[in-house]
């Protein structure tokens, strides 16, 4: 018998691909930001959590199937980093 866990996993899979899949790719977009600060010896900001969350969805679009949440939540992530970032500039 499977756990509620088990169970959200399997479901996840379906529209998020095989985790290590997921992992993978969305670690190596990551570092790609991480990277970029580390060249210009600054810091990671607010805004940049926003791009490390827009990341993640799109490595679940890269592995997994059609889910629109994926784009709906990069939608929400892109304006509420578009705002910290204006907020911030001042």
């Amino acid at each position: 018998m499977t756990d509620k866990v088990d169970e959200l996993l399997d479901k996840r899979e379906q529209t998020h691909g095989p985790a290590a899949e997921t992992f993978n790719v969305g670690i190596r977009l990551v570092n790609v930001v991480v990277n970029h600060a580390r060249s210009k010896e600054e810091a990671l900001i607010a805004h940049d959590f926003a791009i490390l969350n827009i990341l993640h969805k799109i490595a679940r679009i890269l592995c997994g199937s059609y889910n629109p949440d994926h784009w709906d939540d990069i939608e929400g992530y892109a304006r509420l980093g578009k705002k910290i970032q204006e907020n911030n500039s001042d």
